[in-house]
């Protein structure tokens, strides 16, 4: 319904031809649904006045908020203002003011002035301009039978920045005022797939409570928007859901507050007071990087081995060469060396390593590429397990890092249960 629908139309020639990421879609599409509401449309056209016209018609019969993004800079192909004008029926205005704050940033910048910026100080008559904090060129926008229009240069930081000053300001109003009050959460999921998660808890989706479910490497995201007359019953509704969802996925279901799955080891590390060491090959470093990224690791990980060839293995970690040449470097026998081994050299209370083929080449009928062997050493046991993640490279040693740090997940839990 257009009293309540958002539609973005992102514009840009580099975005059709899929050289650059429509980021900005996916960035709005996630704060909205954070907020308790929905990106119902979604357009992409390119640079032309044309389709850029088309779209404002088509979004003009459906939405109440139409946000676009790009072509508000100063070269030929910028065309969105003139689209703009175009569609509102509007001559475009030289703001004068503008023009003076285009030319302080760049003199700030010590950049000189080019006259094709004041194409950048041109509004459709009846807009109200939308400060640029970050860049050169302002937005604007104007409400129209009933649907305001927001728009916004494509470049990701900028357009955030302003949309947080502008349209988000206006659907937290808009919000106060709908009699109907919703409250959302997200839940993250490791370990399942789309079918197997929706399959044990859409039943509980109900008439107060949507179920929204995305995949994101390697995850699920749930996300649960509850109504109700007030604030408070609709997160009450929510809350009810959430619990029979937490039981119907057990732990799987790895963080109810947003965090990810390194800020949720590193919290478990730190709150047992253990150390943890890594010894990677096929990740090259990455589970280690991601362990690193969350503030405040340095308080359980002291320790990041990367033996990548079988010299370091054998140098570093002490992996015997009678191993790696009856086993080779992606077996169980070697990833048991390699983290008992480094959980010695480290003194870390839990250790874990990763050896595995992560192609395109390398592989055997045996061993084929997306092979790989994770092993763990806590207290007085250490496990080995195989596993298949098929895919390309990249795939292969983000799936790979990601269940890492979910098996330290469940062993800490585990630890934590039975302690």
């Amino acid at each position: 319904m257009k009293n309540e629908s958002i539609e973005i139309i992102t514009t840009g020639e580099e975005l059709l031809s899929g050289v650059t990421q429509d980021s900005n879609f996916y960035w709005l599409a996630k704060e909205v649904f954070a907020r308790g509401m929905k990106v119902n449309y979604q357009q992409c056209v390119g640079d032309s006045e044309k389709d850029i016209v088309s779209a404002l018609e088509l979004a003009s019969n459906r939405s109440k908020y139409v946000l676009v993004t790009g072509g508000l800079g100063p070269t030929d192909d910028d065309l969105t203002r003139s689209a703009a004008a175009s569609f509102f029926q509007e001559q475009l205005i030289f703001n004068h003011e503008i023009e003076k704050k285009i030319k302080n940033i760049f003199s700030r910048r010590k950049r000189k002035y080019s006259k094709l910026n004041q194409k950048q100080a041109f509004f459709p008559k009846g807009t109200q301009v939308i400060d640029n904090l970050l860049g050169t060129a302002p937005g604007f926008t104007i409400i129209k039978d009933a649907t305001k229009y927001y728009f916004y240069p494509g470049v990701p930081k900028e357009f955030r920045s302003m949309v947080e000053k502008s349209f988000f300001l206006d659907l937290k109003s808009y919000n106060k005022k709908v009699t109907k009050k919703t409250f959302s959460k997200m839940l993250r999921v490791f370990g399942l797939s789309e079918s197997e998660v929706a399959e044990r808890i859409q039943k509980y989706a109900s008439d107060n409570t949507y179920i929204g479910f995305r995949p994101y490497n390697y995850e699920l995201h749930i996300r649960l928007i509850s109504s109700g007359p007030t604030l408070s019953s609709a997160k009450k509704n929510n809350i009810i859901i959430e619990k029979k969802i937490k039981t119907a996925l057990g732990h799987n279901l790895y963080s109810d507050n947003e965090k990810s799955l390194p800020n949720v080891v590193v919290e478990l590390l730190l709150k047992k007071k253990k150390l943890l060491s890594t010894a990677e090959s096929c990740t090259g470093g990455m589970l280690s990087s991601m362990i690193t990224d969350v503030p405040g690791s340095s308080g359980c990980f002291h320790y990041g081995f990367v033996t990548y060839g079988n010299n370091a293995k054998e140098k570093v970690l002490g992996v015997t060469k009678s191993v790696l040449l009856k086993y080779g470097a992606v077996s169980p026998q070697c990833v048991r060396q390699m983290v008992v081994n480094s959980r010695k050299i480290s003194s870390a209370d839990i250790a874990i390593a990763v050896s595995g083929i992560a192609g395109p080449g390398g592989g055997s009928p045996s061993k084929p590429v997306g092979t790989v062997f994770i092993g763990v050493s806590f207290k007085d046991k250490t496990s080995v397990k195989k596993y298949f993640f098929p895919g390309s490279r990249d795939m292969f040693k983000l799936r790979t890092s990601l269940s890492c740090l979910d098996i330290l997940r469940k062993i800490l839990l585990l630890d934590e249960t039975n302690s």
